[in-house]
């Protein structure tokens, strides 16, 4: 135990302690021009409570005689920004622009004419004095509220090579390293490399979030800068302890109406007389469902609507909806989300490209249909020809929604709370008398054609009335519970939340070391890991940027999954049938 305790001391003396990026001296030098390299790391995801093995290996290009020392860091960063129109100073109504391309289809007129791109092209229609009203309203900058700041919720470092009893330091080296994770769940990895979590509201605000784990390696030279080498991103699984009372067994599911648009909007019902609909569920196992598994449920649709109308259920699908931050936790932004989110981009949980093969995955039968028919109970015929308000309900429809497993695991950060949906559309063949929504008509494929011809004339052409082809779709939305795959066992106790107080963070520890920790107990290892130390920097106006960690779209200048690189090696040495102590990629 003495042993133990001298190694906690140590550890606590050296760990990294960070300032203000701006206050590190990173000035360029000559020979820090000169002194290019490359890194990268292969490990494990981390796990609360227990300890995992990696390799780091460093590759320096160019003349690198004035470099003392290399460290290995790994940090966890979160962000978020955004830009919010003034509520008081609401925007001038988006002008229309109409496209008319009025040349016929047959004309030779424009084969060598130069096509302005853009909305001065002579096909585009719009009114230029309120399009320059409304643009200069758009960029008046004193308008607008832009903020972006950053959390830093661990970073640590270690020195792997150092000059200190040898003239140079190696240009090229392969080492292992050791990490002792504390008991705190620290968020999922989440896979932006993709496209971050940005949220367009009310076609004008915007609100995106990002956040990284990211190893590293630091060059220090002689003249005290330092340079940074990024070495790959990784990822953290949290688990839970939880009882099947955790979950609800049943759930009711207001559907709305949604526009015709090819993304659907959920707005207010457009017929005051149309009937209403709400789907009760019930889930056998409750609502929570691993990754890469299915989740069954039970669903009654149930209809309140006058008797005499027509308006007729006749499918009832459920998808998979994806992850989305479904609320933005900074004061001042809870009102703004909840305001008709125009654009999401969503998101993935960071997953071993391996796990995706065949042989990890397990897919629901390609022959399965999201959809089922609905079967409604006749009304009576005495009542249809009265406006009555009556209920009624449908049979109880089997329905299955498959979650991948890359599906983020539900979790609240400092910024957002991540929780997965699955959508439920009912699809209508609605009562004639029903208000077509605005472009519904001319949306249809035979529309216009149609609206110019009588009953007598559809025998006499390819299609059916439009009228009797109608649907319209009704949508709602349940949140389920996804839990990582790992966890499908018995916890002891689960990790307090990283935004606790009581909240630990990892700590680099000696390869050598790594079986001795793992034969303690977690509490004796959580003692070793020091509690966490925060920073967060707001950025200055003008700097602020609405993607920071994952700019580019191209894979090529992506930051390395280390995870990807460790699957590879540990499936590699499982092959050869070689025992190896890095055991912890247990393939989840």
């Amino acid at each position: 135990m003495l042993r133990w305790l001298s190694l906690a001391l140590t550890l606590a003396a050296s760990r990294a302690t960070f300032a203000d990026p701006s206050l590190e001296s990173k000035e360029p030098g000559d020979a820090l021009d000169q002194c290019q390299g490359r890194a990268w790391v292969r490990a494990p995801d981390m796990v609360p409570g227990d300890v995992i093995a990696g390799d780091v290996k460093v590759k320096l290009i160019g003349p690198c005689a004035n470099a003392e020392s290399y460290a290995l860091g790994l940090r966890y960063k979160e962000r978020i920004f955004w830009k919010l129109r003034q509520q008081d100073a609401p925007l001038p109504k988006t002008p229309e622009v109409k496209y008319e391309h009025t040349i016929p289809a047959n004309s030779n007129s424009d084969l060598f004419q130069v096509r302005v791109p853009g909305s001065n092209a002579p096909e585009y229609k719009y009114n230029k004095t309120e399009w320059m009203a409304y643009q200069e309203s758009f960029e008046n900058k004193d308008l607008w509220t832009v903020h972006e700041e950053e959390r830093v919720a661990f970073e640590i470092k270690t020195t792997i090579v150092s000059a200190v009893g040898a003239d140079t330091l190696p240009t090229s080296f392969t080492t292992r390293f050791g990490i002792l994770v504390p008991n705190t769940n620290y968020p999922p990895g989440v896979d932006y490399r993709q496209g971050g979590v940005h949220h367009s509201l009310r076609e004008t605000d915007t609100i995106s979030g990002e956040s990284i784990y990211e190893y590293f390696v630091e060059i220090k030279f002689s003249n005290g800068t330092t340079s940074e080498i990024p070495a790959g991103i990784t990822a953290f699984d949290p688990v839970y302890l939880s009882t099947e009372n955790d979950y609800p067994r049943r759930v009711n599911v207001l559907l709305t109406r949604t526009r015709m648009q090819p993304v659907p909007v959920l707005e207010a019902p457009v017929d005051n007389l149309q009937s209403n609909y709400m789907v009760e569920i019930y889930f056998p196992n409750g609502t929570q469902v691993y990754q890469n598994s299915s989740v069954n449920m039970m669903a009654t649709v149930h209809r309140t609507g006058y008797t005499n109308r027509t308006d007729t259920p006749v499918l009832l699908c459920g998808f998979q909806g994806g992850p989305s931050p479904i609320e933005w936790l900074p004061q001042g932004l809870k009102d703004r989300s909840q305001d008709g989110s125009q654009l999401a981009q969503f998101t993935r949980a960071l997953v071993p490209s391996k796990q995706n093969s065949p042989m990890f995955q397990s897919y629901p039968p390609f022959s399965s249909s999201p959809c089922r028919e609905i079967k409604f109970a006749a009304i009576p015929v005495d009542l249809t020809q009265e406006g009555h308000i009556s209920s009624t309900s449908s049979e109880p429809i089997s329905l299955s929604v498959h979650v991948e497993r890359n599906a983020i695991p539900n979790f609240s950060t400092y910024y957002q709370k991540f929780e997965y949906r699955t959508t439920l559309n009912l699809h209508i063949k609605p009562d004639p008398s029903e208000p077509w929504d605005k472009n519904e008509f001319q949306m249809h494929p035979w529309g216009t054609q149609s609206a110019e011809m009588d009953e007598t004339d559809f025998d006499w052409v390819p299609w059916s009335p439009v009228t009797q082809t109608r649907r319209v779709f009704h949508q709602g939305r349940v949140n389920l519970s996804v839990i990582p795959v790992q966890q499908q066992g018995h916890l002891l106790f689960t990790p307090v939340h990283y935004l606790s107080d009581e909240a630990r963070e990892p700590v680099f520890v000696q390869f050598s070391d790594i079986a001795d920790l793992r034969l303690m107990s977690p509490e004796e290892r959580d003692a070793i890991a020091p509690l966490a130390q925060t920073s967060i920097k707001v950025f200055s106006k003008g700097e602020e940027l609405r993607l920071r960690y994952f700019t580019s779209r191209d894979m090529r200048q992506q930051p390395i999954y280390v995870g990807d690189t460790w699957v590879n090696k540990v499936l590699s040495v499982a092959a050869e049938g070689r025992d190896n102590m890095d055991h912890l990629l247990i393939v989840q």
